[in-house]
């Protein structure tokens, strides 16, 4: 039984391993593609930056879903939210505070927004394909807004590289992701079921976490680079994507029966996290050392309600 435990948390290491060295070849990549073909760099950090950290919890979601394992898919995109604000920005903001651009608190709302929407959703405990159609069209629309009011393409430069060779170990490193997300998911399940803890606690702290560990490791070394506005932009762009475009794609392969306790509990917590985050954004464009305390205690509290 011990080998048995030993293997199967080895498993589940791997399945990290993967998703987030899968996801850091992914991001390289990505952006070689996108130079290559003289798409501009805002693009570039903006959209394909947040997709690549976020790819983890797409496809093990995604994965999640196909499965029959909805506690897990939709207990992995809140959990990663809530995670993003109140564990990785708490961590980052007590390091350094975080001064950030005037434009972070509107783009707060706009996450506080459609996660109040997603909460809406649940409120008949069952999230449709055609309701996980929708969070995925509200994020396409927000792509036109951003590309609309602020992108310019470049002109494209010479000494572009290898945009055919990039574009193989673009789709190559998205197989690892898929595969390593594969691993969590099975393992994660055999751990709840071994340990005789739900499957939906699982989900919401180790697998949660886990994948989101791209974003902390990019908001971490941006607050030590001293660019706190890739910090923060970083974890509000993957949140954006976690509650439109993780339980979208999730709900479109298999509608998503809501846990109760995602509906009543750890969604609204999210809420008051983000809210937090929102309202220190929105006094005095920044993330502070008492605004960190105060969402490390609300994580404590998160794990403690979980775990007791």
């Amino acid at each position: 039984m011990a080998a048995e435990y030993i293997i199967t948390f080895g498993i589940f290491a791997l399945g990290l391993l993967m998703l987030i060295k899968g996801s850091d070849i992914f991001v390289e990549a990505a952006t070689r593609v996108a130079k290559g073909f003289g798409v501009s760099e805002f693009i570039i950090a903006l959209v394909l930056a947040s997709i690549a950290t976020t790819l983890p919890e797409v496809t093990t979601s995604a994965i999640a879903a196909y499965q029959g394992f909805s506690d897990i898919a939709l207990g992995n995109a809140i959990g990663s939210a809530l995670a993003n604000i109140a564990l990785i920005l708490g961590l980052s903001a007590l390091i350094m505070p975080l001064d950030v651009d005037e434009i972070a608190w509107k783009n707060a709302l706009f996450m506080i927004g459609v996660t109040f929407y997603a909460w809406i959703l649940m409120r008949d405990l069952v999230i449709s394909r055609i309701e996980g159609l929708t969070l995925i069209m509200i994020y396409l629309g927000f792509l036109y807004y951003l590309y609309k009011k602020h992108v310019t393409l470049e002109e494209v430069k010479e000494g572009r590289g290898n945009p055919k060779k990039d574009v193989v170990i673009l789709f190559a490193s998205g197989l690892v992701v898929v595969f390593g997300a594969r691993l969590v998911v099975e393992s994660a399940v055999k751990i709840a079921t071994a340990l005789g803890i739900p499957e939906v606690v699982i989900a919401l702290t180790l697998v949660s976490i886990g994948t989101s560990l791209p974003e902390m490791a990019n908001s971490l070394t941006a607050t030590l680079k001293k660019t706190p506005n890739i910090s923060v932009g970083n974890v509000v762009g993957a949140n954006i994507l976690d509650i439109l475009m993780v339980i979208g794609i999730a709900a479109l392969i298999r509608p998503i029966k809501v846990d109760y306790s995602i509906y009543s509990f750890t969604t609204p917590l999210t809420l008051l996290v983000m809210a937090v985050l929102a309202i220190s954004l929105k006094l005095n464009n920044r993330v502070g050392r008492k605004t960190s305390v105060v969402l490390l205690a609300l994580y404590a509290y998160f794990l403690y309600a979980n775990f007791t």
